[in-house]
């Protein structure tokens, strides 16, 4: 590790505990000494799928996305179920998801 560009955790709270993530609300020291805040989210893991054809096209899916209230086109992915093997989680998502794609 690069001790120059080291932060260390002086305190940490957490700020939301949801079902699907976490806020955490940290103070780190940096390398010159100063105390400052970091907040960031704990989620537990996702993949993304990229099916590729023979001709050179991929697969994308149409999502509805609740934060911004519309349905945008992106590469199927999904969160990572707790103790679930990444490769299984791709597999799951391509036999879950498949209706929603188009090529």
């Amino acid at each position: 590790m690069a001790p120059h560009l080291t932060e260390t955790e002086v305190d940490s709270a957490v700020v939301y505990d949801g079902h699907f993530l976490k806020v955490r609300r940290d103070i780190v020291r940096l390398p010159d000494g100063q105390e400052v805040p970091r907040e960031y989210i704990r989620h537990p893991g996702a993949v993304v799928v990229l099916p590729l054809f023979e001709d050179g096209s991929v697969l994308l899916e149409k999502q509805f996305r609740y934060p911004l209230r519309q349905v945008f086109i992106e590469y199927p992915a999904g969160k990572i179920d707790p103790n679930e093997d990444p490769l299984d989680c791709a597999n799951r998502l391509h036999h879950t998801q498949r209706h929603r794609l188009f090529r």
